[in-house]
């Protein structure tokens, strides 16, 4: 009973947590969330590191008639490796005229949801295993005699186009189109900027309510920053972007000394505004010098590394009193 009253409580908790933003394509997705949950075919989740395809998949179970049953997820990299078959597929052991039964992640799974994350790093062996399973719809325990009947929902993530591998047969073909019964794109966080203020101050509330911590102002600049950065992490980078901050900076305010340094300062940051004429005479004259440095005042090779020709280079080098040695 104390478990069904835990498990009530993380689906109360997910379904308390929403897809933010209000682009085209976060309304897409939370279309495709209520959709989804409502039917109970194979997923294939597609999108970069770090786009929440683990928190969409979460979504679907917890909107689903499979809510009450378990959400059980197989790192498929680890397969292999820190994943072993007996953890997978359970194990009867007979020890002095007794059974000591370990259960595997697939029969947790039974009834449930079982999350196969990154399936492009499925080692093949499995992939055939697996394709039996799916096909049988049944599994046996290692050293078990009885075959267990296996009704789950499988859906998959990937970080990248599988075409290729399929081509090379690195990937099953057949079970691909297993898993891949219905598809859902996540786009990256640098084709949907306009929902970046308000996951900033989503998670910003968040991380100061988890502190006990009043939610401060946040400063034109910060916006300024994280609006032009590109945001190759995704949303997970936003998010540990916006704990440092909170975590970092003063009591009462967010300071931007403590964002990341590749998003902090453009490069031109210490340029202040003024005559235009006089900041491009200033850059022009030290990147001439650079060049003619770089190359021991060899016009020909600087004039070639500047992009600009002998002639413009020699003018340039008058007009800035830029000596030839």
């Amino acid at each position: 009973m104390e478990s069904m009253d835990v498990q009530r409580t993380y689906v109360e908790t997910i379904q308390d947590e929403q897809i933010i933003g209000n682009s085209p394509d976060a309304k897409r997705l939370r279309r495709a969330v209520k959709r989804l949950s409502k039917i109970d075919s194979n997923i294939l989740i597609v999108g970069e590191t770090g786009t929440g395809k683990e928190f969409l998949a979460r979504q679907i179970f917890a909107a689903s008639s499979r809510k009450s049953r378990s959400f059980v997820e197989i790192n498929c990299s680890a397969i292999g490796k820190t994943i072993e078959k007996r953890d997978i597929y359970g194990e009867d052991t007979e020890k002095d005229e007794a059974v000591m039964r370990t259960i595997g992640l697939l029969e947790k799974a039974n009834k449930g949801v079982l999350l196969l994350d990154n399936i492009s790093e499925m080692d093949n062996s499995f992939q055939f295993d697996l394709l039996q399973i799916l096909n049988d719809k049944r599994f046996r325990r290692i050293g078990g005699r009885e075959n267990i009947p296996l009704d789950v929902r499988i859906i998959s993530t990937t970080d990248k186009d599988l075409t290729p591998d399929l081509d090379s047969d690195a990937f099953r073909k057949d079970l691909y189109y297993h898993l891949n019964t219905l598809t859902i794109h996540i786009p990256p966080l640098r084709e949907r900027k306009q929902d970046i203020p308000e996951l900033f101050i989503y998670f910003l509330k968040k991380f100061c309510m988890e502190i006990n911590k009043d939610i401060p102002a946040v400063p034109s600049d910060i916006f300024e920053s994280i609006l032009t950065y590109e945001w190759r992490g995704n949303v997970r980078e936003l998010e540990n972007t916006v704990q440092n901050l909170v975590m970092m900076s003063p009591e009462g305010e967010l300071s931007p000394d403590f964002l990341p340094f590749k998003i902090k300062r453009h490069r031109l940051d210490f340029m202040e505004p003024k005559n235009l004429k006089g900041w491009v005479s200033e850059v022009e004259t030290y990147l001439i010098e650079k060049a003619l440095n770089k190359f021991g005042g060899n016009q020909v090779k600087a004039a070639r590394l500047l992009g600009i020709p002998e002639a413009t280079l020699r003018f340039k080098m008058k007009k800035y009193d830029i000596p030839k040695d």
